[in-house]
């Protein structure tokens, strides 16, 4: 019995090792041409054991009878094989021709990514979706090498965006930051012109295509001189009808605030301001021993709260964490003649502060149906309601300034108006919240209804209606304990704007599409009109009896400041032609040509013709290429364009070649009488600027393409810029400027793109996303022999010189402050120890003027973004980096946060917490409080570089398992933080807008949000 038992344990191990025994496995994997692929995954379906191939596409692996092997690889198809025994399995992989033949808007029509000639940067729906971001522009960020974004307002739905791509294009109409905001690129959604994307729900956008090189602008003539982004949202597509889901909550908190001196330090600090002679009339010492500060600084009331350790937090009290929220609804499908798609989406977006929210409203609708084989009609709409309030821009600037040692409240509870008796000039913040009242609602529509048709199989005729469509209207309300009111019941102001625009532009397209042999050939030819109106109306009135109306009453007020309108109108019509031909799908042409006029340039020059040409060739198609296991992509390109600018993209208003008159009044005894002023000087000379620019760029793929990516190198040469420059005084109208073309300038850089797969082996993928862009920008020429235009935007000291980037920053460097050993050396300066030294240039023993210098430029000298995705089975990880560098700023913060008001001996404010010189304290950063000296400014120029973090994720998608049987096709649950970090010296609120001058709209902050992805 025991042997029969040990017979029958043997047979038992015997079969089960003939079954469960692992067979070595190996083959090649190879192309359609037969050439072998490197880097394919190779894993057993269901199981984490996998395998790659090597440089000549082979790979073992062990393998059980009955296993599924899956083969897969970027820019093929995976294909799985079951394996049925044997010690070979060799696997053919078919080209994805999705990923290969990628397709891209390019203007007036798209192309495959692979026969691109000019320099274009896709950013799908999904880097868009990952970034989570309230709008769109902010998606844009950091994903596109040579697209400098810069955020100038940070209050919810603020959409303030500086955006240059190459480099700053004129010279005109600097903003608060020393940018131009007409400098920025033009915006086509759904073939639609807008002037900001502020409007659009992120969620809705299926592709942003940025065109960068004026061979691929050209297309667009004056309207793409400062690159053009163009914007496709979502569309139906054939199959049963889709339904997604998106949705996130979250709260966000402002970071990154400077400190000011809590009660103790501002006591202490006002000290040291009193013995800098900041509060002793007549006083110009430096040394403690020499004044007297114990007396008339602090009153009875303030040193009585000194004493009860009365201790307030101003900014804390200001603060609180603000919800944010989005909803998205989508629906699409059709079938093989129809398609369809629909969407709703919901966004609410609060402040950090009281009184501060966004909210908007998106509908979208699109339908195309083929109505027979030779008739195509589509129509789209996208319908935007958006309402924001920005709440109050005194509220945080006071809290940055009050004293620590006042009271917020009274005994019995109520807020208190003042902090303190003596203080008469800084209300309670915490009245601003609901006091005063800034509203913006606006209500747009875009749209488009096209007409297709095919009157022969080669040619498709297009005629396109886009109308634009926005109504806006702008309250504004300061109630009576606010602090420009005071108490003052005259002094209570109501404003409304409302302004009304209409635009559309109307394109009939013509294209032929020919192929045979070796010979492709794409005609384009575009008639298209541009009209676009803008009115508006100014209402101002004061002196209310009562603050219930607020702006909705304009009668209640008993004082009427200022009635006001203005009209404009422009129109363009252009005639635009392309010409795109392969040969043997290696070599690639393209020749554009535009012809343009606008009606707002003088007479005689209203039209321009604006070419381009480009060359591409795919080297790696070349016959002397198909050996070789470096490349798996090679492209080079050469293109050529012009494109122009009629001014309304540098600031010029659309009536700036005719001459304008304004209405006024003035007394004749003792009678009001009519009259009229010049306003406008016509220059009858004005013409185009034109741009002109040589683009030079290689495409490359190395290991299959696991390693992809792009480098470009240009030149922009910018001509006739257009300048409005002020007349000289001895003509009666030196208020007055005159648009001339003044100057020309030049961008020259190089631009990185590179892609990788560091890790794929079937149960995890790391991808990861770079792009690097230098841009160096110059002054070429100026007018009439000048070398230099001198001019001061916000307080920021600025100048246009020949050989420098244009709008640099002109003024003294600073040099430290002067130290007690320094104080014969000083008084030769007429300066005493304490004060803000600055560069002697001419090194004359004096500084006058002409010890000014360019001490730095406000654009930076490169940027650049990074994001990592790893994917491990169902979890997903990503982040996302970008830098910007060598940009310098004279800091709205330091100027009137950080003892910016130290000229003025009766204010007491707080002050930024630094490490400030004294007698026993000499530091050589911050100088003697109360005691600046003459070029005390000059400590307030930062080096506005900063690395930012844009956002974190965790998601996890379930498996497919669960999704089958709770019958939908996707469901993915995430967590992000938005902006978690910033790594910078700038020491302000926030380096991005260094420079702006708007209270409260400038400090950061982070959003910590969950959300959900849906699809059934």
């Amino acid at each position: 019995m025991e042997k029969i038992k040990l017979l029958m344990i043997a047979l038992i191990i015997g079969f089960s090792s003939t079954s469960w025994a692992q067979i070595d496995v190996s083959g090649v994997v190879t192309d359609n041409q037969n050439i072998p692929i490197p880097g394919v995954n190779v894993v057993i379906k269901g199981t984490s054991t996998g395998s790659a191939t090597d440089f000549d596409g082979k790979y073992e692996i062990k393998a059980n009878v009955g296993d599924v092997l899956v083969f897969s690889y970027l820019g093929y198809q995976t294909l799985e094989l079951a394996y049925s025994g044997g010690a070979t399995l060799d696997a053919k992989l078919n080209e994805d021709a999705a990923q290969l033949d990628e397709v891209v808007v390019i203007g007036y029509g798209s192309v495959k990514k692979s026969d691109l000639t000019g320099s274009v940067v896709q950013i799908s729906s999904k880097q868009i979706e990952q970034a989570n971001k309230v709008d769109a522009v902010s998606a844009l960020q950091g994903q596109s090498a040579g697209v400098v974004i810069q955020r100038t307002d940070n209050k919810p739905g603020g959409g303030g965006f500086n955006i240059r791509i190459r480099g700053a294009s004129t010279i005109n109409s600097n903003d608060a930051n020393g940018f131009n905001p007409g400098q920025n690129p033009l915006f086509i959604v759904d073939g639609i012109f807008v002037d900001d994307i502020s409007f659009l729900n992120p969620a809705d956008i299926s592709s942003m295509n940025v065109l960068k090189d004026a061979s691929a602008t050209a297309i667009y003539g004056s309207r793409g001189s400062n690159g053009v982004v163009l914007i496709e949202t979502k569309r139906g597509k054939s199959g049963k009808t889709k339904v997604d889901y998106s949705n996130y909550v979250g709260f966000k908190q402002a970071y990154h605030l400077p400190s000011v001196f809590n009660a103790a330090e501002y006591v202490k600090f006002v000290k040291d301001a009193a013995v800098g002679g900041q509060f002793v009339s007549g006083n110009t010492s430096y040394r403690a021993s020499d004044v007297d500060v114990t007396d008339g600084i602090f009153d009875a009331e303030e040193q009585q709260n000194i004493a009860e350790g009365i201790d307030t937090d101003w900014i804390d009290l200001m603060l609180k964490n603000g919800f944010q929220t989005n909803h998205t609804l989508g629906l699409s499908g059709g079938n093989d003649t129809t398609t369809y798609s629909a969407g709703l989406a919901y966004t609410e977006d609060e402040g950090t502060a009281e009184g501060e929210d966004y909210t908007r409203y998106n509908i979208r609708g699109s339908l195309s149906s083929d109505l027979n084989d030779w008739l195509n009609i589509s129509v789209s709409n996208y319908v935007t309601s958006v309402v924001q309030n920005q709440g109050s821009y005194e509220g945080f600037r006071s809290a940055y300034r009050l004293k620590p040692i006042g009271r917020p409240y009274n005994d019995d509870g109520s807020l208190r108006f003042f902090p303190t008796n003596k203080e008469t000039q800084i209300t309670n913040p915490l009245f601003e919240a609901g006091g005063e009242i800034r509203e913006t609602k606006f209500l747009q529509y875009i749209g488009d209804i096209a007409i297709e048709v095919k009157p022969i199989e080669a040619l498709t005729i297009t005629s396109k209606f886009s109308p634009n469509l926005k109504y806006t209207r702008f309250g504004e309300y300061r109630s009576l304990y606010t602090k420009s009111v005071s108490g003052n019941a005259s002094n209570r102001r109501a404003q409304v704007n409302n302004s009304n625009y209409f635009s559309y532009a109307w394109d009939n397209i013509f294209n032929y599409k020919f192929n045979k042999g070796d010979h492709a050939l794409d005609v384009t030819a575009v008639i298209s009109r541009f009209l676009e109106r803008r009115e508006g109306y100014y209402n101002q009135v004061r002196n209310f009896t009562t603050d219930e109306f607020t702006f909705y009453n304009l009668d209640a007020g008993l004082d009427i400041r200022d009635v006001s309108s203005d009209f404009s109108k422009q129109t363009l019509e252009s005639y635009t032609s392309r010409i795109n031909y392969t040969l043997k799908d290696k070599y690639l042409f393209t020749v554009t040509g535009r012809y343009d006029g606008a009606s707002i340039l003088a007479k005689d020059n209203k039209w321009a013709f604006f070419p381009s040409a480009a060359f591409a060739w795919k080297i790696i198609d070349e016959g002397f290429m198909q050996n070789q296991q470096t490349f798996s992509n090679a492209k080079l390109r050469l293109s050529y364009g012009e494109t122009g600018n009629n001014g309304t993209g540098g600031g010029l208003y659309p009536l700036g070649s005719q001459s304008l008159l304004g209405a006024s009044a003035t007394n004749l005894g003792d009678q009001a009488v009519s009259t009229t002023y010049v306003t406008g000087i016509a220059n009858k000379d004005l013409t185009w600027e034109r741009t002109t620019e040589i683009n030079l760029g290689l495409d490359f793929g190395f290991m299959n393409n696991k390693i992809n990516g792009s480098i470009d190198i240009y030149n922009r040469d910018i001509d006739g810029i257009i300048f409005e420059r002020q007349l000289p005084t001895l003509t009666g109208l030196n208020r007055l400027g005159v648009f001339e073309n003044i100057g020309s300038s030049n961008n020259k850089g190089i631009e990185i793109a590179l892609n990788t797969i560091n890790v794929d082996n079937g149960n995890f993928k790391w991808t990861t996303n770079f792009n690097f862009a230098s841009n160096k920008n110059e002054l070429k020429k100026l007018a009439n022999g000048n070398i230099d235009i001198p001019f001061n935007v916000g307080g920021t000291s600025l100048i246009h010189r020949v050989g420098e980037p244009i709008g640099a920053i002109y003024d003294y460097e600073f040099a430290g402050i002067w130290q007690l050993d320094e104080e014969a050396e000083a008084a030769s300066y007429g300066q005493i120890p304490g004060q803000v030294k600055v560069t002697d240039v001419t090194n004359d023993g004096q500084i006058t003027s002409a010890d000014r210098k360019i001490i730095g430029q406000v654009t930076p000298k490169w940027t650049g973004g990074f994001t990592s995705t790893m994917n491990y089975k169902n979890f997903d990880f990503s982040f996302m980096i970008n830098t910007s560098q060598g940009a310098k700023m004279r800091s709205n913060f330091h100027a009137n946060y950080a003892w910016g008001w130290q000229e003025q001996p009766q204010r007491t404010f707080n002050g930024y917490n630094v490490d400030y010189w004294t007698p026993e304290n000499q530091s050589n950063d911050w100088n003697q409080p109360g005691n600046p000296g003459p070029f005390g400014h000059a400590i307030q120029y930062k080096d506005i570089s900063f690395t930012k973090v844009g956002f974190i994720t965790l998601g996890y998608k379930l498996p497919s398992t669960i999704l089958e049987k709770l019958k939908i096709s996707n469901l993915r649950i995430y967590a992000t933080v938005q902006n978690p970090f910033v790594f910078t010296d700038y020491d302000g609120w926030d380096p991005e807008n260094a420079g702006r001058n708007q209270w409260g709209a400038a400090y950061m902050s982070r959003t910590l949000m969950t959300g959900i992805n849906l699809s059934f």
